[in-house]
C-alpha cells in the first residue's frame, strides 16, 4: 500500500488553493516586500524636495520596488547620519560634497538644479548690497551650500565675508525666517516659499542667487558602501528618481498646485514657485564636467582645501546615464 500520493497524479490541496486565489487576486492585487530606503530631505517644500515627495505619492519609487522614507534633518546632521548609516541617500549637495572633498565615503550620483533657487531679503530700509555693510546676515551651517554660496558673491559686490558682514549660521530655513521677521538679525538668505512670506511682510529682496551663480544644491548623495554592495538597489532608487524628475518637468498645473497646497500660498505664489525652480532643473539628472570642476573649485576655495580633487573623486553619473537609456531618453550630457 502506498503511504504518499503519486506526485505525477495528486496535487497538494493547499498548493491548489494559493494558486486559484492568487489567480482571482491577479497581479495587481498581489503585494511583494519593498525595499525601505531612507533618504535625507530639507524642511522646507520646495520644487527639488518634491522630487522625492511625489515620487512617493505618485508610486514612481514602488514601481522601483522601493518604499520611500523621506526624513528631515538638519544639513550637516543629515551628511553626518548618511556617514553613519542612519540613511541611504541624502538630497544635501552642497554639504555631501564638502563631506567628500573632506574624505567622507560618499559620491555625488544625481543632481536637480545647476542654479540655486535662493533669495537674500534686507530689512524694511534696505534698498540694495551695499546696505548689508555692518550687518548680521544669517545663512545656513558653515560649510553647506547655501554658506558656499554666499561666501562667493558677496566679494563680487565688494564686501569681504565676516568682515564687512557677519555671518551667523541659523537653520533651517524657517528659523531664519523666524529671525528676520523678528530683528534678531538684519538679512537672512531665505528658501522661495520663505521668500513670499517676508515680502509681504515688508522685507525687501536684495538679491536672487540663480542669477548670479552656478551652484548644484539637490540631488542624490549615496555612500560608496552602497554603490559598491548594491547596486541594483541604488539603480531602482536612481530609476524612481528619474521618472519623478521627468514627470515633474511635464506637469507645471498639478506640481504648481501642489506646492501651493504644501506651502499654504496662492495659486499665483504656486505657479511662481514652480516657473522659478523648474528652469533652474539640469536637463537629464547630470552636470557637465566642467560645471563639476567649477563646483569643485568653489568649494576648495570655501572649505581651504589645498589638496588636488577630480570629478571622478566626487561624481559618479553612472547610474542616471544607464537609468536614461532604460527610460529612452536619449544620450545623457
Amino acid at each position: 500500500m502506498k503511504l504518499w500520493p503519486d506526485a505525477k497524479r495528486s496535487h497538494s490541496p493547499t498548493l491548489i488553493f494559493v494558486l486559484c486565489l492568487a489567480s482571482c487576486l491577479g497581479p495587481s492585487r498581489v503585494s511583494f516586500a519593498l525595499d525601505e530606503a531612507k533618504i535625507h530631505v530639507a524642511g522646507t517644500p520646495n520644487i527639488t524636495s518634491f522630487v522625492y515627495q511625489v515620487g512617493k505619492e505618485k508610486g514612481f519609487y514602488r514601481e522601483e520596488g522601493i518604499e520611500l522614507q523621506p526624513i528631515m534633518a538638519g544639513m550637516l546632521q543629515g551628511i553626518q547620519g548618511l556617514i553613519g548609516g542612519s540613511f541611504d541617500y541624502s538630497q544635501m549637495l552642497g554639504q555631501g560634497g564638502g563631506a567628500i572633498m573632506r574624505g567622507a565615503p560618499l559620491k555625488i550620483i544625481m543632481a536637480f538644479d545647476t542654479r540655486p533657487s535662493w533669495f537674500l531679503l534686507g530689512g524694511k530700509n534696505m534698498k540694495s548690497l551695499q546696505d548689508l555693510k555692518g550687518k548680521q546676515l544669517a545663512v545656513s551651517s558653515f560649510g553647506a551650500a547655501l554658506d558656499q554660496m554666499t561666501r562667493e558673491l558677496l566679494p563680487r559686490f565688494g564686501m569681504e565675508p565676516m568682515r564687512d558682514v557677519v555671518l551667523r549660521a541659523i537653520e533651517p530655513p524657517p528659523n531664519r525666517l523666524a529671525a528676520l521677521l523678528s530683528g534678531a538679525i538684519d538679512a537672512a538668505v531665505l528658501t522661495h516659499p520663505e521668500t513670499i512670506i517676508a515680502r509681504r511682510q515688508g522685507f525687501n529682496e536684495l538679491l536672487f542667487f540663480g542669477d548670479h551663480i552656478e551652484f548644484v544644491s539637490a540631488g542624490v548623495v549615496a555612500t560608496e558602501k552602497n554603490i559598491s554592495q548594491k547596486p541594483d538597489f541604488v539603480r531602482r532608487f536612481i530609476r524612481g528618481a528619474l521618472k519623478t524628475f521627468y514627470w515633474i518637468k511635464a506637469n507645471e498645473k498639478e506640481v504648481a498646485a501642489r506646492l501651493a497646497k504644501a506651502t499654504k500660498s496662492s495659486e499665483s505664489d504656486g505657479l511662481e514657485l514652480y516657473r522659478t525652480g523648474v528652469k533652474l532643473f539640469s536637463q537629464d539628472g547630470t552636470i557637465p564636467r566642467s560645471l563639476q570642476e567649477r563646483m569643485i573649485s568653489m568649494q576648495r576655495k570655501v572649505l581651504q582645501i589645498e589638496k588636488e580633487i577630480t570629478p571622478e573623486n566626487v561624481y559618479d553619473f553612472s547610474f542616471v546615464r544607464a537609468a536614461n537609456k532604460e527610460l529612452g531618453k536619449g544620450e545623457s550630457s
